[in-house]
């Protein structure tokens, strides 16, 4: 499963719990979707601080974070917040870095990517990363698929 301690090593620019380790059990970019231990990943950037306090109150217990947008005072201080430049690439190389980490360690349970639910104006405007991205979460499918 995707950890805490992957994320710290992803993306140094992070805030909130960086010594406790836990696991992700799903990776959303929908923050109305009702998840267990989700990794949120904010890709929308109009009304980014209620979309993830909509995430927070849905069971995310982590968030990506554009760089450039303020965070939000409502996070408490323990919620890890991983900022990067853009959320789009930060995804890639998520999926990639969890592919690799399949790859070289098995998996018992996996997490689950549950992503791209709803079209957005940003996923329109950025059409070639997002289709790579949805190639590498069927890959991430057909692991899961292949387990049973």
């Amino acid at each position: 499963m995707l950890s805490n301690h992957d994320m710290w090593k992803l993306f140094r620019d992070a805030y909130g719990l960086k010594n406790d380790d836990f696991y992700f059990e799903e990776v959303i970019t929908d923050p109305t979707i009702l998840s267990k231990k989700g990794l949120y990943i904010s890709i929308e950037q109009e009304k980014g601080d209620e979309l993830l306090k909509k995430a927070l109150y849905n069971g995310a217990v982590a968030a990506v974070w554009p760089k450039d947008e303020e965070l939000p005072l409502f996070l408490p201080n323990h919620f890890p917040v991983y900022v990067v430049k853009d959320p789009l690439p930060a995804l890639k190389l998520i999926i990639e870095f969890y592919l690799k980490k399949i790859e070289e360690n098995g998996y018992d349970t996996m997490t689950k990517f549950r992503l791209f639910t709803n079209e957005t104006e940003i996923m329109r405007q950025n059409k070639q990363i997002v289709n790579e991205i949805k190639k590498l979460a069927n890959t991430l499918t057909t692991f899961e698929d292949g387990r049973g």
